[in-house]
């Protein structure tokens, strides 16, 4: 832990032990307020171990939601707490819950927690590859050259012309994961072609594909799953299609309609919340989305939501295997969005025009 973090948790324990955080949750500042929850991926298997920042385990999803019933906090839709935001009418020390990328671990692992607090939540999916039933191909090859980091392999029999080496480090790991993805480019692969070649990777790597496709470890949720889930009560947002904001108004339009087409057509409801993918967002963007009917759009930015923060820059508290549960404490009471930050935005160049 950075000496700046123990710093960070250091006030925010005094504050916690001398009533400083019950009083701000109280504060007519933190009722003012919207805190919107970023959550990725819930644990099907190991992925927390690979990607901390993405994935969390089951019971640590199971803890925050317990902070927040413990801690009284009114937890609220998406839609409702916008609305509510701009309404000047937000329930006591609001909160938000938001999962991006729709895979199939929020089918499998989250909505059963939620389920059992009975909180409402907005998933932001991406399409492309829900309707195709098999891992996204580029997180997916990351995640089996983690899975073989112990070994020393000849990735040429996978890609022609790859060096042989080992993958015992992140930035070996990089290196061979953009040799496959560079090839699949180059080479115009399809989806089938592509899974084959994932396939082959995994067998190089000793590692058993057909068990992890089963499992369907970063896989999406399909139509009908997004739909049964719908009709529970789970929001379905928008997210683009390949999770990726173009930079042309044409393409970046064609890919949000399809991704607001499918999701529609699974679950009969109007999507009009955006998530920019990544966390990136652009001036251009943000114009393109009004004409689209987009009514919020959240970022990856730590804080919370306002009544005058631009309606398409919401800002998200990411919630991560390594946010220890008193800084989770100290930013839904509102006591971290007070303290200074050396870094309030990740692309401080975008501004709401």
């Amino acid at each position: 832990m950075s000496v700046v973090r123990m710093a960070r948790e250091g006030i925010y324990a005094l504050a916690r032990a001398t009533g400083g955080m019950a009083l701000v949750r109280r504060s007519r500042f933190r009722r003012e307020r919207l805190l919107i929850l970023c959550f990725h991926g819930v644990s099907l298997d190991d992925e927390h171990e690979w990607k901390p920042a993405l994935f969390i385990r089951q019971e640590v999803l199971r803890e925050r939601l317990r902070q927040l019933r413990d801690g009284g906090y009114s937890v609220v839709s998406l839609d409702d707490g916008v609305r509510r935001l701009r309404d000047g009418t937000l329930p006591r020390a609001a909160v938000a819950l938001t999962f991006d990328d729709g895979t199939y671990d929020f089918y499998a692992r989250a909505y059963p927690v939620l389920e059992e607090f009975g909180y409402p939540a907005t998933v932001y999916q991406t399409t492309r590859y829900s309707e195709v039933g098999t891992p996204v191909f580029d997180v997916f090859v990351s995640y089996l050259l983690w899975k073989g980091r112990h070994r020393t392999v000849d990735l040429s029999t996978v890609v022609p012309g790859a060096p042989a080496g080992a993958l015992d480090t992140p930035a070996r790991r990089d290196a061979a994961f953009w040799t496959i993805l560079r090839f699949a480019e180059t080479h115009g692969l399809d989806e089938v072609a592509r899974q084959h070649l994932a396939e082959r990777l995994a067998a190089v790597l000793g590692i058993d594909f057909r068990s992890l496709v089963a499992k369907r470890i970063v896989s999406l949720m399909t139509p009908g799953e997004m739909a049964e889930l719908a009709g529970k009560g789970i929001d379905f947002q928008l997210h683009t299609h390949r999770h990726r904001l173009f930079e042309e108004r044409e393409a970046f339009t064609a890919d949000l309609h399809m991704n607001r087409s499918l999701l529609e057509g699974a679950t009969g409801r109007v999507a009009t919340h955006f998530c920019y993918p990544s966390g990136v967002y652009r001036r251009d963007a943000m114009a393109w989305l009004r004409e689209a009917g987009v009514t919020s759009a959240t970022t990856c930015d730590p804080g919370l939501a306002a009544h005058d923060t631009p309606s398409l820059l919401l800002p998200r508290l990411v919630v991560t295997e390594s946010l220890s549960p008193l800084t989770f404490e100290s930013w839904a009471s509102g006591l971290a969005e007070l303290l200074p930050r050396r870094t309030r935005l990740a692309h401080p160049e975008a501004r709401e025009p």
